[in-house]
């Protein structure tokens, strides 16, 4: 009797373990596949969002590289959407920010109500003399 208990106790555990790996497999391969392209005037960018007292704070920085990028514009937008629907919509847009050197950083705070999931949505240009590249991020989301 033990023996058989034993054993169904290891095969629990065995498929718990294959379970485990086949759910974790795909987010890294996921997070792989999100990676940002190698872009020519902009080193680093980072989109976040934050909650708290019921404003949302909504932040986006980018990096270029000194002696290249020449300038770099900073446009944010607060989306949201209800936990029950997969579309996403503007809930505020904030005013595109201009900054004359290689590196930038855009914030603004808005008051948000109760019931939606919500993001940042960031979209960042560089440039380099009359040359630029641009590209749009997004923060992961905050239930609130």
């Amino acid at each position: 009797m033990k023996r058989i208990l034993s054993a169904l106790l290891c095969l629990v555990i065995g498929f718990g373990c294959m379970t485990l790996v086949s759910a974790t497999t795909p987010a890294d391969e996921a997070r792989e596949l999100s990676a940002p392209t190698r872009m020519a005037y902009v080193s680093e960018t980072r989109t976040n969002i934050g909650i708290s007292g019921g404003k949302a704070t909504c932040t986006g920085s980018l990096t270029g590289y000194q002696g290249t990028t020449t300038k770099v514009e900073i446009t944010l937008t607060l989306q949201r959407k209800l936990a029950t629907s997969n579309i996403w919509s503007d809930y505020y847009n904030h005013p595109k920010q201009t900054f004359n050197t290689y590196k930038g950083v855009a914030s603004f705070t808005k008051d948000i109500v109760k019931g939606y999931e919500y993001r940042t949505k960031a979209v960042y240009t560089a440039y380099a003399g009359t040359k630029y590249e641009t590209f749009t991020e997004y923060s992961g989301a905050l239930a609130y």
